[in-house]
């Protein structure tokens, strides 16, 4: 099962940054839905593919933004399915976030229990 993670820093507070998230619905190829007040989901399902992919978006609070992307493609071959929408996705946040930065990523800095974070 692939599990993707990112977490982005420099992102407005949260009631501006759930507007800017709003602008993320898939329309037609997918679902945008609130859980809570600080989670989103997005439920894709990319065009050429029969595996369905999950987003949550959990705004942390300090100006962080986490991103999760699963889905059941295996990670055997990379999961290019569930890594290419997080591609997607980050560069789409990065559009509407150009102060924001990358600070962590999961397939790039390894499993998040062993990331170096800067003091």
């Amino acid at each position: 099962m692939a599990r993707l993670e990112a977490i982005l820093t420099g992102v407005p507070g949260d009631r501006e940054l759930r507007l800017v998230l709003e602008q993320l619905d898939p329309g037609h190829a997918g679902t945008f839905t609130w859980l809570d007040q600080r989670n989103a989901s997005l439920a894709l399902m990319p065009s050429s593919a029969a595996v369905p992919v999950q987003v949550l978006l959990e705004l942390k609070g300090r100006g962080e933004l986490g991103v999760l992307v699963t889905s059941r493609e295996g990670m055997g071959h990379g999961a290019p399915l569930s890594r290419g929408v997080l591609e997607r996705l980050l560069e789409r946040l990065q559009q509407l976030l150009p102060e924001s930065g990358l600070r962590y990523r999961s397939d790039r800095d390894g499993p998040v229990g062993h990331q170096a974070i800067p003091g």
